[in-house]
């Protein structure tokens, strides 16, 4: 396991080489292609994961069986961190299960695997590592409070528009010379998911966009035409 990897990880990015070289030890690496079962929230709770490559879903189904997007986790963050130390006490034993489901959405998705007894026998070793890693927790927090503003405050036009922007400023190369643009790597069915809303009425609000000409759909590629009125949007 490359310590170089972990370092990009926000609860990590704070731990020296021989902490890191502690971590490495335990590692696990998984691969994973599109549509494999990360893990069910039938099964018991193994660990956390990071994902390396690829893009990872997490998700519950309801009563009525609709599916609804938690999170989507690209490389390099965490999933199922949090139920390792809001249950310290009972994660060790075989009835604790996962809170939700974590399914690949690519390819070659490639994550780690980090045992919770192994990792928690670390960090009761060595104290430092925890308050080191509080700081990244924090972020992470931060992250999935501004997602939630998003969904409670934000209509959908206001939504797609923030995902689109979003995309484009993670992913975007500074030195290319390339027209502004996006490609979603998930569906449009889990996108919308993942914004708090149906199929039909992203799909309206994509047309929306499109006859403001602010963007242009051509498939899973985005062509941001009119930026300035695509932030005015959003806010």
């Amino acid at each position: 396991m490359d310590s170089a990897i972990l370092k990009k990880v926000h609860i990590f990015s704070g731990l020296d080489e021989e902490e890191m070289e502690q971590l490495c030890k335990i590692c696990r690496v998984k691969t994973f292609n599109k549509g494999d079962i990360i893990f069910f929230d039938t099964e018991p709770y193994l660990g956390f994961y990071i994902t390396i490559t690829g893009l990872v879903k997490i998700y519950k189904i309801s009563k009525d069986g609709r599916e609804h997007i938690l999170h989507l986790i690209n490389p390099p963050n965490t999933f199922a961190e949090v139920p390792l130390f809001e249950n310290l006490g009972e994660i060790h034993e075989e009835s604790y299960r996962y809170p939700a489901n974590a399914m690949a959405l690519e390819d070659e998705t490639r994550v780690v695997l980090i045992p919770a007894r192994q990792f928690t026998e670390l960090l009761e070793s060595d104290t430092k590592i925890c308050i080191k890693m509080l700081s990244g927790f924090a972020r992470r927090l931060r992250h999935l409070n501004h997602h939630i503003e998003e969904l409670t405050l934000k209509d959908v036009t206001k939504r797609v528009a923030g995902f689109i922007l979003t995309e484009y400023n993670n992913n975007r190369d500074p030195k290319s010379e390339a027209k502004q643009s996006i490609k979603l790597n998930i569906s449009k069915n889990d996108l919308a998911a993942y914004l708090g809303t149906i199929i039909e009425t992203l799909s309206r609000t994509f047309k929306k966009l499109q006859d403001e000409d602010i963007i242009e759909v051509e498939g899973k590629k985005i062509l941001i035409k009119d930026m300035k009125k695509l932030k005015e949007v959003s806010k």
